[in-house]
């Protein structure tokens, strides 16, 4: 939740090294002697934010359990109505004392001639000016209210006002106690009352054995007594004030070191470990230290960092918030620049000779726009503005540095950078543009050390369609982040349900998830260096596998074009698995195939033709043998030559977007059956009982047949 950045109530709770300065304070006023027990005020200024409050907090715990204290803490501003501020303070003032009036009979006097004392106020409207005496004020009182006090008064309020508080003096020198009236944050209430409380405390309220200890931002109660004094109110609040102090000014250690006590409240469920120290005191060093000039800088961004860390958990790099965050505190100018310059700041300048003139353009214009902010800095100065910004942005880096780094756009996807344009959003608009954080990736990577947990994991985001970007950014920490002996269990589940995993491929540049599969068993196994480790993943993984069939061909098909056992491809060298091993996997394939057909058919599965071309050629005969003896009802047929259905994606010169063609591989389906021997039971399908589908492929499948399409070219 938010805090409003309370102030703290005991040593315990001091950050800033304060406690010294608040013991001096205690001492002072503990040891305070008059001969005549006048009143002493103390003003303690200081800025709001400077901790005024706080070290008040701590004298009041310092002399709470002393027995020669009564302790008044007056708030005026929490009363409405200024007409009634001074009656209110006597009446909280007797409230006090009737509290502790078992004490004494002179305790008791002083409380009832208190409430006496501040009936007299109640009706006041208008606070003469302490020149005037009391006994004017009190003739101008009684005429004002006719006889109304008087009648609520009795006997012992039937003196004036002078009397009455001559009286409650005479008790007060009596006490072997110290009042300390405490009125914090004077500067918080209107002009009027400002000059009302400094005339409570001088004229109205100077009591012996009184101490005033009065907190205020003396700037502030200097222009408002100025105002409504007509004169000078520096030299007013001089005479009213006996022992100023001035907050001590805090030195920047103290202030980072209470800036890092705020942070570390924050970020307190990070794990150490996501948490880069290095880039830290780059960032800290480079220019972010520079932004707080005072504990108020501090307690203001640590309300809107605490919002927006709330707002992105574990979504972005909190190091990175931590410095945007501090942008739209203090720079809002540059803040709404960044917020807007997605395409100029995020990602990284292709260093391809097709692209150099865009590359530096781009590069001249962010010079400019960067020139331009410069002017506009609030709190910054220049060098740590663009120092922050290299920090943050490569391309910042880049252009300023005259330096190319390849292959740096994964690192940032994976620790959630700014910098990213995958992330960049979130920053600035507390949403991310992916369905799927760091966070939750590396949950789930955690998750590979145990089989069904991984599953589980896996068929979660196949069902809330997330799939795509998991199988897309764990390739981002593949190298790193995935214990070896979780690789297995990778294998397993990914060959095991792979066949459920859409392939969601849109358009003639989209590769798939089938492909981001195998780049990711790529990645993984790559890193094994003992031939025999690699063949054990894919033997023990497929033949695991109960519920996919086109991934495990996939792979197998590519160990065949290693060895070079496809016409068109020549063998490799470099060789992920022998021949030896290679022969095992097939034949461990076949029979998944096989034990896969008799309980379903393959004419229903997605990639049925790939899997046909696969087994016809590890086992033509039965491959062919199969087709003949499941194409006999008219139902199974339709599914077959569905089966053949391929999408054509082009784009010419004035198009805007791709179109999308459908075709039917005529050709193809001659390399598994003889066209003569199907011909006959095509023509006589029913047109009328058939899908707009099923219309295709027979149509199609006619027209090719009767050359009244061009044989394509498949």
């Amino acid at each position: 939740m938010l805090s409003n950045e309370q102030p703290i109530n005991n040593r315990e709770e001091d950050f800033l090294n304060r406690k010294h300065f608040a013991d001096h304070m205690t001492s002072a006023i503990k040891n305070y002697e008059d001969k005549n027990k006048s009143s002493l005020t103390i003003g303690l200024y200081g800025k709001w934010g400077s901790g005024k409050t706080s070290l008040i907090n701590m004298v009041v715990e310092s002399l709470k359990e002393e027995k020669g204290f009564i302790i008044l803490n007056f708030e005026p501003w929490l009363f409405s109505d200024t007409n009634q501020l001074i009656s209110n303070f006597f009446k909280e003032f007797a409230k006090k004392i009737n509290h502790n009036a078992n004490e004494s009979e002179d305790m008791k006097s002083i409380g009832t001639k208190m409430e006496a004392y501040a009936s007299f106020f109640e009706p006041l409207t208008l606070v003469p000016d302490p020149t005037i005496s009391l006994t004017s004020r009190a003739i101008s009182y009684v005429l004002s209210w006719g006889g109304k006090t008087y009648k609520k008064m009795g006997e012992v309020y039937e003196k004036d006002l002078s009397t009455t508080k001559k009286e409650i003096e005479k008790h007060l020198l009596k006490l072997d106690k110290k009042i300390l009236i405490i009125i914090d944050d004077i500067d918080r209430l209107n002009n009027t009352e400002i000059k009302q409380i400094f005339q409570l405390i001088k004229s109205l309220g100077n009591f012996p054995n009184t101490i005033y200890l009065s907190s205020m931002d003396k700037d502030v109660v200097v222009n408002a007594l100025s105002e409504v004094q007509q004169g000078d109110g520096n030299e007013y609040l001089e005479k009213i004030i006996n022992v100023p102090l001035e907050i001590p000014q805090l030195s920047k250690s103290d202030i980072h070191r209470f800036l890092f006590s705020k942070l570390n409240e924050i970020i307190k469920d990070i794990d150490e470990k996501d948490f880069d120290q290095y880039y830290w005191g780059n960032i800290f060093h480079s220019g972010y230290k520079n932004f707080f000039g005072n504990i108020r800088d501090v307690i203001r961004y640590i309300n809107i960092l605490r919002f927006n860390h709330n707002a992105l958990k574990q979504k972005v790099n909190i190091i990175d918030l931590i410095v945007i965050s501090a942008f739209q505190v203090f720079e809002p100018k540059v803040y709404e620049f960044l917020k807007h310059n997605k395409d100029l700041l995020s990602g990284q300048e292709s260093d391809s000779s097709y692209n150099y003139s865009q590359k530096s353009e781009n590069q001249k214009k962010l010079r400019e726009e960067l020139d331009n902010c410069k002017e506009k800095l609030q709190k910054l100065n220049e060098d740590s503005f663009s120092s922050l910004l290299q920090e943050l942005f490569l391309k910042v880096n880049e252009t300023f540095s005259n330096t190319h780094y390849v292959g740096e756009l994964s690192d940032l996807r994976k620790k959630s950078k700014v910098s990213s344009p995958e992330y960049f959003d979130a920053y600035f608009s507390l949403t991310l543009t992916e369905t799927l954080s760091n966070y939750e990736i590396k949950n789930i990577i955690n998750k590979t050390s145990n089989e069904n947990d991984f599953s589980s994991a896996i068929v979660e985001l196949i069902k809330d369609n997330r799939i795509s970007i998991f199988l897309q950014r764990i390739q981002d920490f593949t190298r790193e982040d995935i214990p070896k002996e979780n690789f297995q269990i990778i294998f397993n589940v990914l060959m095991n349900i792979g066949d459920y995993i859409p392939e969601n491929r849109n358009g003639m540049f989209s590769f798939g998830n089938s492909l981001e599969i195998t780049r990711i068993f790529y990645q993984l196994y790559s890193q094994l260096d003992n031939e025999n480790d690699k063949y054990i993943l894919f033997k023990e993984s497929i033949e695991k596998s109960r519920e996919s069939l086109y991934i495990p061909c996939k792979k197998v098909s590519s160990f065949m074009k290693e060895h070079g056992e496809y016409e068109k491809t020549e063998e490799k060298n470099d060789k992920t698995i022998s021949l030896k091993h290679l022969q095992e996997l097939k034949k461990i394939l076949l029979q998944k195939i096989n034990d896969w057909v008799k309980y379903k058919l393959l004419f229903e599965h997605d990639k049925a033709l790939s899997i046909m071309y696969l087994w016809k050629r590890i086992d033509e005969e039965n491959c062919l043998k199969y087709i003949k003896n499941n194409i006999e009802t008219d139902e199974k047929l339709l599914k077959f030559l569905k089966t053949f259905i391929y999408y054509s994606y082009s784009q010419t010169m004035g198009d805007y977007t791709e179109k999308k063609t459908r075709e039917l591989n005529y050709n193809a389906i001659k390399d598994f059956i003889n066209v003569e021997t199907l011909i006959a039971d095509v023509q006589t399908l029913n047109n009328t009982t058939l899908n707009e589908e099923e219309k295709f492929c027979v149509e199609t499948f006619t027209g090719f047949y009767e050359n009244k399409i061009i044989d394509n070219d498949f």
